[in-house]
């Protein structure tokens, strides 16, 4: 039977896409279970070795793409086999009566980012950031009266804070996109009625002129919508950068694999995957 990495412990919103994941796909996949590991890194790098597929965030509706797992993919020959959007959702909560009186908080790094306005209102408090909204809560648990936490609602649900604070989000309708990763395969052929999109990354590694407008023009000219597009650093040279795009259609479809093969005649492409496309579901 085959499992699902992703970032844990058990509760964390990448905990709740891959739920997700599994209700949707587990009878299709023979999934057994779920992985839970310490870090988006360990996650990602425990994806076709010890577990068969990985549910990882790679982009909040608010900070944009998480730069490491973009950073991954570069370097790894997994694929994005699917995608996931989550509602997200924040509550504040501690053991003191009132936030004055709170002068810890504990909060995952990406979370810090998506309620920076939350966290603006207690200047004096340290921050201290950790590695999943999970962990933020159990260091919450064995702290003192003065600290408190930004954690998942869902995570305090079933439990008791004098001080409770929900929706500290700068943003109300705040949505993670969560990527189902597996080693290379089979290529999915796209089926009818489906709306697909793929990712791809074009590699500076021979700069001129107009690069950017070449690739942009090879989709442009084809009517081939880009849902987004980020550059990260090639880390080899300052000024050489890499580039992560999502395009609508499959690459099987003509117009994307003549884009595809157009700029691959340029510039070295490497091909994330095509896969569905995901629309917003609330969390059961």
């Amino acid at each position: 039977m085959e499992t699902i990495a992703t970032l844990g412990p058990e509760g964390t919103f990448s905990d709740q896409a891959a739920k997700q994941y599994l209700r949707e796909f587990g009878d299709v996949k023979q999934i057994s279970g779920i992985r839970y590991f310490k870090s988006i890194k360990s996650a990602f790098k425990a994806v076709g070795n010890a577990c068969d597929f990985g549910v990882l965030p790679i982009e909040n509706l608010s900070e944009g793409y998480v730069e490491l797992v973009l950073d991954l993919l570069l370097g790894s020959d997994l694929q994005i086999i699917h995608e996931l959007l989550l509602p997200i959702q924040f509550s504040f909560v501690s053991p003191s009566k009132t936030l004055k009186d709170v002068k810890t908080v504990f909060v995952q790094y990406v979370a810090e980012g998506q309620c920076g306005n939350f966290i603006d209102t207690m200047p004096g408090a340290a921050i201290v950031r950790t590695d999943s909204n999970m962990e933020s809560l159990e260091l919450l648990k064995k702290a003192d009266v003065s600290a408190g936490a930004i954690v998942p609602h869902h995570g305090v649900a079933d439990l008791s804070f004098p001080l409770v604070i929900p929706n500290v989000d700068d943003y109300k309708n705040n949505v993670t996109r969560f990527i189902v990763l597996a080693r290379q395969g089979a290529m999915e052929r796209p089926t009818g009625g489906q709306d697909y999109k793929t990712s791809i990354i074009v590699m500076d590694e021979h700069d001129y002129p107009g690069l950017l407008v070449k690739i942009l023009m090879s989709f442009s000219k084809r009517n081939i919508n880009l849902t987004s597009i980020m550059s990260r650093p090639a880390k080899t040279t300052i000024g050489k950068y890499h580039f992560f795009i999502d395009a609508e259609g499959h690459r099987q479809e003509p117009p994307v694999k003549e884009a595809l093969e157009e700029i691959s005649a340029l510039n070295k492409l490497k091909i994330l995957g095509s896969y569905p496309r995901a629309h917003c579901t609330s969390p059961k």
